[in-house]
């Protein structure tokens, strides 16, 4: 697995072209593509067996947990122990009376919860906080020795963003959004949180001769990453 980079280590000039392209060169060996798997199923993979925190559960609305792809009720399902949290008070009521083990907390906070964790995953819950920073530190603070933090958001420079683009003229997502993070904005996040970015997945089911075909031609042409509409970043605290 790629070490991160810590791009002060080149130069103190955050566009000097050494340190740029020293960044360059190892985002392209921290890229992981899955073409076998959409990305729940990949990060069911992930917290299979482990003891989970799962952190944003709720997804803004009640009739989001009554559908089979509710992305908590598959973790926790998969999981050896899964802790959910999420700031809507009266949701997560909802879900513990239906038997999760939930709490309500500001995931943005300095609160330790007293537990530690093989696995913290944060499901696109990064571009709608004020300060992304303290997210990824709260989150860091509860893994184990070893543990991993994931964290899932949408990629601006996908093609399903792009063709929005070009189809609507001007660019409107989620309307409780306050931020992209892309790759370099990762690692930065991470520098500036005391963790590091290990490796960025791209994760979406291609068929075999698709596959083949993006492998031979297509990911030539184009980037890999315009294929595939989120992002995946792992972290790692202090191993």
């Amino acid at each position: 697995m790629s070490r991160s980079l810590d791009w002060t280590t080149v130069s103190d000039d955050p566009n000097h072209p050494q340190a740029r392209a020293a960044v360059r060169d190892w985002l392209k060996t921290a890229q992981r593509i899955h073409a076998d798997c959409d990305l729940l199923g990949h990060i069911e993979r992930l917290v299979e067996g482990r003891r989970v925190l799962d952190i944003g559960v709720v997804e803004h609305s009640l009739h989001y947990m009554n559908r089979p792809d509710w992305r908590h009720g598959r973790i926790a399902g998969k999981a050896a122990y899964c802790l959910g949290l999420d700031i809507l008070e009266p949701l997560v009521k909802e879900l513990a009376g239906r038997g999760f083990n939930v709490r309500c907390v500001d995931a943005t906070s300095d609160l330790d919860l007293g537990e530690r964790f093989d696995v913290a995953f944060i499901g696109d819950v990064i571009e709608h906080v004020p300060n992304a920073m303290q997210l990824l530190k709260f989150a860091a603070r509860h893994l184990a020795p070893g543990g991993r933090l994931f964290v899932t958001t949408p990629n601006p420079f996908s093609r399903k963003f792009v063709r929005q683009f070009k189809r609507e003229g001007v660019m409107v997502v989620n309307l409780d959004h306050v931020a992209w993070i892309t790759p370099t904005m990762a690692m930065e996040l991470a520098r500036r949180a005391g963790i590091r970015l290990v490796a960025y997945h791209l994760v979406k089911p291609f068929s075999p001769f698709a596959l083949a075909m993006k492998r031979l031609i297509g990911w030539r042409l184009e980037p890999a990453e315009y294929s595939f509409p989120d992002y995946l970043y792992e972290f790692a605290g202090d191993d």
